[in-house]
């Protein structure tokens, strides 16, 4: 009896794994494009995605319906990914990854936490692509910090190392404005004092 509770146990335990694992894994968002024609995935090609990590936005595209899936090829070509983080935009270009077919990444090391859109534009074969993914509907993960992952040390926040040199170089130009003003001054009174001492009456 206790052997077949432990082989019950275990074999829950087994298929939890194998409901759990893959969800976390493959957090990617699947469409079709082009009228029916395309099947992508898309998502980082790391997840999950941490700040100055290098990483890749990553589509797979194959033809609709085939089983196996059928790869798109060539469309490095006429395909590019424009990657927006907040106010800040960029567009990249995708490159077929070799020994994969049909898979296409564009490389990036995000350098900022939070949500990222990517709209990939141009074509796919004959059809015209402008298709938006965003982070924020869930379908593949924002940009995390690493920070609970760093050990021995956590390393600084890279956007409040910029805000403290930007800082820094504010209160240098400020106390450099200051001083050329002293030293201003100090020529004035001293152009002052000399012109004085010429203008002084003199005794005869």
């Amino acid at each position: 009896m206790h052997c077949k509770h432990l082989t019950a146990v275990c074999s829950v335990a087994v298929l939890l794994a194998l409901v759990t694992v893959p969800a976390v894994a493959l957090a990617h968002e699947r469409r079709t494009l082009g009228g029916g024609k395309y099947d992508v995935v898309v998502g980082w090609e790391v997840e999950p995605a941490y700040v100055g990590e290098k990483n890749a936005a990553s589509m797979r595209i194959s033809r609709a319906g085939t089983s196996p899936a059928e790869p798109v090829t060539g469309v490095e070509q006429t395909l590019k990914v424009d990657i927006r983080q907040g106010a800040q935009s960029k567009t990249f270009d995708l490159r077929a990854v070799f020994g994969q077919p049909g898979y296409y990444v564009a490389d990036i090391i995000p350098t900022r936490e939070g949500d990222y859109i990517w709209t990939f534009n141009g074509s796919i074969g004959d059809d015209k692509v402008a298709e938006k993914f965003d982070t924020a509907d869930g379908k593949f993960n924002a940009v995390d910090r690493a920070t609970r992952l760093e050990f021995p040390l956590t390393a600084p926040d890279p956007v409040q190392v910029s805000t403290e040199i930007q800082s820094a170089r504010s209160a240098a130009e400020s106390a450099q404005t200051v001083a050329w003003l002293g030293v201003g001054v100090g020529i004035l009174g001293l152009l002052a004092a000399a012109g004085l001492w010429l203008a002084r009456p003199r005794k005869l």
